[in-house]
């Protein structure tokens, strides 16, 4: 079984981009999608974290719920569950590169041309913001009622696309790329995601590995090992070559396994432990044939079966799926794409048996 539908998709407007999204399931069996949209193009400044809300399956959702709207472009949204309606939201900044570096001329280049003049209005106001405000990092922020309200923003050296896991053993882990540097880190939250304490760092793909590491994702297998996924991304003779690593930890992340890589073609990746105790990984295809995609695995991420093909686009500007299993073990991922014929993309999902 595999059904196609829409999260959310928005027309006559020219902020109708959304993209990298992730989604959740609390006790309830209530979901939780979250993305960063308003957006006028995949570079736009004006980039807004939303959360939706669906109570039938994931059916049908809520209108966005605008969680951050700060100056600057408020990009990815990962999302945790806890418990008794505590849930975490990560998103990250990069204002530098649109306000000093070189997307500030992609963002206007790709601009919907009835926003052009408003994300150049924001762009221009870099300069008279006050300097607290205009900062880089990774961010978390805090709900304890089910999303219906936030905390402040809590600052955390590490961002990865879908954010912390909660794990089975009860262990808050958020496994992220260290946004100046190319690593992965582990760090852990022993008060439901107030404070982080770094707990180790993955090594390096080596001095002479042309890749550079991004967007990583963590599960606990059932034997208690840590298995993490990163985006390795390798550029040789001009030609780009998106791919998943994967390193392992079996002494609760004090020390890793040098990333190796999987072979699988796709970027970035999210991890599920399912109910019969396999594994999930979902991931987005950016080479030809194109579209959001899903592999399982029977032994710990050793080795991956076959490919589930999700969706299929067109366009290179796809993926980054999220998936949870439903209570009667239906899977329902989420990803981004454009919609039929959309000129903008919009954040869709697929609910599938295997």
């Amino acid at each position: 079984m595999k059904k196609e539908g829409i999260v959310y998709r928005s027309v006559g407007q020219p902020f109708r981009y959304q993209g990298w999204p992730s989604v959740i399931k609390d006790e309830n069996g209530t979901l939780y999608a979250a993305c960063s949209g308003y957006r006028s193009s995949h570079i736009c400044p004006m980039g807004k974290n939303l959360l939706f809300i669906s109570k039938d399956n994931g059916e049908r959702w809520s209108c966005p719920l605008v969680i951050n709207d700060t100056w600057f472009d408020d990009r990815d949204a990962g999302l945790c569950y806890i418990g008794n309606g505590r849930m975490l939201m990560t998103y990250f900044h990069n204002d530098a590169d649109y306000y000093t570096g070189p997307w500030r001329k992609i963002a206007e280049a790709d601009a919907d041309p009835t926003a052009k003049g408003a994300v150049m209005a924001i762009l221009d106001t870099y300069d008279i913001l006050p300097k607290e405000e205009c900062r880089d990092g990774s961010f978390i922020k805090i709900s304890d009622n089910y999303g219906l309200n936030w905390s402040e923003a809590i600052e955390i050296p590490v961002s990865a696309p879908h954010g912390p896991v909660y794990t089975p053993s009860k262990r808050l882990l958020y496994f992220g790329k260290k946004l100046d540097e190319n690593c992965i880190e582990l760090y852990e939250s022993f008060d439901l995601g107030e404070s982080w304490k770094f707990v180790a760092r993955v090594p390096s793909l080596g001095e002479n590995h042309p890749g550079a590491v991004y967007e990583p994702h963590l599960a606990e297998l059932p034997d208690g090992t840590l298995l993490g996924a990163i985006r390795v991304e390798i550029i040789e003779g001009g030609k780009k070559e998106l791919t998943i690593y994967m390193t392992r930890s079996t002494d609760g992340g004090k020390t890793w396994s040098k990333p190796e890589p999987t072979g699988i073609c796709g970027t970035p990746p999210h991890l599920l432990v399912l109910s019969d105790g396999n594994l999930l990984l979902s991931y987005g295809r950016r080479e030809v044939p194109r579209g959001s995609r899903a592999r399982i695995s029977t032994d710990g991420g050793l080795t991956f079966g076959e490919e589930y093909i999700l969706s299929s686009s067109d366009s290179y500007d796809i993926g980054y799926p999220c998936t949870v299993e439903l209570d009667d073990g239906t899977l329902y991922t989420v990803h981004y794409q454009a919609y039929g014929y959309d000129d903008k993309t919009s954040i869709l999902y697929t609910k599938w048996t295997r």
